[in-house]
C-alpha cells in the first residue's frame, strides 16, 4: 500500500466519492426493482482500467486507478511538479490526467495540511515549472481542494438517488461544482471521461431493473449505452444474463 509522505491520512479522491455515489445509486434502484433484478455487483462488472500515465514532463506518474477509495501515489517529495505534463510545444496540459496529478499533489500534502505545507508545494512548484505554468498548475489545485470538499460535503449530502430524475439531479450536482471551481475549459477537459462513466452507469443500472424490458431487449440497450464509452470503459458495462431456461414439465 502507498503512504502519503505527510502522516496526517491520504484524502478520499473527489473521483472516488462521484463513482460511490453512483454505485450507491445503482444499489438503491436495484434493491427497488424487486427480487427478479439483477443483483447491483452487476452494475459494474469490474472497474474501469487505469489510463497510462503521459509521455512528457509527467510520465513519471502513476496511473490513477479507478477503484473507490484506493490510496493514491504521492507525488515526489523532492520535486512535485513532475506529476504535471507538459506539451511537446510547452505548456501545461489539463486533460483528465491533471485530475491523477492533482490527487497526487493532496496525497502528499495529508488530509489536513497547514499553510506552510502549502506553501512550501506551491515555492516548489515555481521551482519547476515556468513561471504561467506554475501560476496555472496553483490555481488547478487550489480549485481541486475546494472541489474535492464540497463533494464530500454537498453531494454527499443529497443522499442516494432513487429515481431517473433524482439521478439525472446528482449528475447535474456534480457538474455545477466542478464548474464552479474550474473555469468551463479546465472542467470539462478534466472531468468529461468520467462524467460519462457515472451517467453510463447509471443508466445501465436503470435498463437492468427495467421489468417492462425483456432481456434481450434490455442486452440492445446495454450495447447502446456501451457504445457512448471509449473502449477501455466499455467493460464497466455488464452484459445482461440470459433467461434462465425453463423447467422440464
Amino acid at each position: 500500500m502507498l503512504i502519503a509522505q505527510k502522516s496526517r491520512g491520504t484524502p478520499f479522491t473527489a473521483a472516488a466519492i462521484a463513482l460511490l455515489v453512483v454505485l450507491a445509486a445503482a444499489g438503491a434502484w436495484y434493491a427497488t426493482a424487486g427480487s427478479d433484478a439483477e443483483p447491483p455487483a452487476r452494475v459494474i462488472a469490474s472497474a474501469p482500467a487505469p489510463t497510462p500515465a503521459p509521455s512528457g514532463h509527467g510520465a513519471g506518474t502513476t496511473a490513477r486507478t479507478a477503484l473507490p477509495g484506493a490510496p493514491v501515489e504521492p507525488a515526489p517529495a523532492d520535486d512535485p511538479a513532475r506529476v504535471f505534463d507538459l506539451g511537446f510545444s510547452g505548456g501545461l496540459v489539463v486533460d483528465g490526467s491533471t485530475v491523477t496529478a492533482l490527487d497526487r499533489l493532496q496525497s502528499l500534502l495529508g488530509e489536513n495540511p497547514t499553510p506552510e505545507d502549502i506553501a512550501r508545494l506551491e515555492h516548489q512548484l515555481r521551482q519547476g515549472l515556468p513561471r504561467e505554468d506554475a501560476d496555472k498548475a496553483i490555481k488547478l489545485f487550489h480549485g481541486y481542494r475546494g472541489y474535492t470538499r464540497e463533494m464530500t460535503t454537498e453531494v454527499m449530502a443529497m443522499g442516494v438517488p432513487q429515481t431517473r430524475e433524482a439521478g439525472g439531479a446528482l449528475l447535474a450536482r456534480i457538474d455545477a461544482v466542478q464548474h464552479r471551481h474550474f473555469d468551463a475549459g479546465a472542467a470539462d477537459a478534466m472531468f468529461a471521461d468520467q462524467n460519462r462513466l457515472s451517467k453510463a452507469v447509471l443508466d445501465a443500472a436503470l435498463v437492468q431493473m427495467d421489468t417492462s424490458l425483456s432481456n434481450p431487449q434490455k442486452q440492445e440497450r446495454l450495447d447502446a449505452i456501451k457504445r457512448t464509452l471509449p473502449e477501455s470503459q466499455q467493460h464497466a458495462i455488464p452484459d445482461q444474463p440470459p433467461e434462465p431456461a425453463s423447467a422440464p414439465q
